[in-house]
């Protein structure tokens, strides 16, 4: 008798005490935003895990999520947000330990900080900009893009290409794994500050031999950039805004700015989920949506598949306790700014590649399973984990029948 009171809980959500959650599954709302809407059921989904899920959010067993949403058959069958604090480096409300801005309900309308998922959007802008003839291909040489910065070639900078930078094994010498971002050192936190971002990235010596190790460098994206405004005579924002939000019929959105005339390009783009939802959807769709091509169908297949490998075993030594749980909530492959990883849902490999950002920022692709995962999150501070793993293996998965 106590088991069946459980599995009737779980059914009804177990969430009638949370303000916001009604005890009952509900469909998401149908709006203008483009998004055709259907119940978990109708695209063959179950309830439970889902109910248990949110119930244990609610209970507040699971921290710092601010939304969930799941695209099926093309469907927008499941959203729910939750309330939080919004990101900010700096603040009456911020500190080192949590980086928390202002408490917010999160919902629908509320845009969110992308964190370094921006890096994917990015990545599909170089792909933009190839279909579209501004950039030849990915083989080219990085400084042929940027001919104000040649005399800072040497021998070895000469051999770094764009596929270098979109798959991190540039060489470029970059610490943003051996210190926390709240350190001033952080070649990151460095963009913000000297006079020319540019050339501070330029300027770093190879390590290592181009193509050959993986290594995270959100530097190397900060100069793509930079390439799509050379060769296209535009600047990211207004490329993306003509090319990619615009056709997606994205209004709502904000880039972070290294400095006035330099868009930040790894990191800190605020999107609605539900725009986000359109963004991994778009990939799950061959690049296309609704009805027009806007990326073209050879770069999502080229820049979702794994490019390199990524050495966690090695780079045990400099990731600190802040970065342990790396590994598990990422994958062991690189794409073109994209991560890779294969999970098991109902005893089965299933493939995946995502989109990921620091406190638990999420674009997950599952293509076998024509679905598509929006997560976002709070979990900034030093000793907070993100739950993104456990949410997709143990309650998403089951969920799909």
């Amino acid at each position: 008798m106590e088991a069946l009171l459980l599995v009737l809980c779980c059914a009804v959500w177990l969430v009638s005490c949370a303000p916001g959650h009604e005890n009952t599954y509900r469909r998401p709302e149908q709006t203008n935003d483009g998004w055709a809407t259907a119940s978990l059921d109708d695209v063959g989904m179950k309830e439970e895990s889902l109910g248990e899920l949110i119930a244990r959010i609610d209970r507040k067993e699971i921290q710092n999520v601010h939304g969930i949403l799941i695209v099926k058959n093309g469907k927008l069958v499941f959203e729910e947000y939750f309330e939080g604090y919004t990101f900010a480096y700096s603040g009456p409300w911020s500190s080192a330990l949590n980086f928390r801005g202002k408490r917010t309900d999160f919902g629908i309308d509320t845009p969110h900080n992308l964190a370094s998922v921006t890096k994917s959007f990015t990545s599909a802008l170089v792909g933009i900009a190839i279909d579209r003839g501004h950039i030849q291909d990915v083989d080219g040489p990085v400084f042929s893009y940027l001919p104000d910065y040649s005399h800072l070639r040497d021998e070895q900078k000469n051999k770094i290409t764009l596929e270098h930078l979109l798959t991190m094994t540039s060489g470029l010498k970059w610490n943003e794994l051996e210190l926390w971002l709240g350190d001033m050192e952080h070649d990151l936190i460095q963009l913000f500050l000297v006079p020319d971002p540019l050339s501070y990235i330029l300027t770093k010596p190879v390590v290592t031999e181009p193509g050959t190790a993986w290594y995270y460098n959100g530097g190397g994206v900060n100069v793509l950039g930079e390439v799509i405004r050379e060769a296209s005579d535009m600047r990211m924002d207004d490329f993306a805004e003509r090319y990619l939000f615009g056709p997606l019929g994205i209004t709502e959105y904000e880039w972070d700015h290294i400095n006035s005339d330099m868009i930040h390009a790894s990191g800190n783009l605020k999107l609605r989920p539900r725009d986000m939802a359109k963004f991994g959807y778009l990939y799950l769709n061959g690049g296309a949506w609704k009805g027009q091509q806007i990326i073209s169908q050879e770069w999502v297949e080229k820049s979702t598949k794994a490019s390199v490998s990524i050495p966690w075993a090695s780079l045990a030594g400099i990731l600190g306790k802040e970065y342990a749980d790396l590994p598990e909530s990422h994958g062991d492959r690189y794409g073109y700014l994209w991560w890779l990883k294969t999970y098991q849902a109902n005893s089965q490999p299933v493939d995946a590649y995502f989109a990921s950002g620091w406190g638990g920022q999420r674009i997950y692709v599952f293509p076998s399973l024509d679905m598509a995962v929006v997560l976002t999150g709070g979990n900034y501070g030093a000793k907070q984990k993100e739950p993104v793993d456990e949410i997709i293996s143990r309650y998403v998965l089951p969920a799909v029948q």
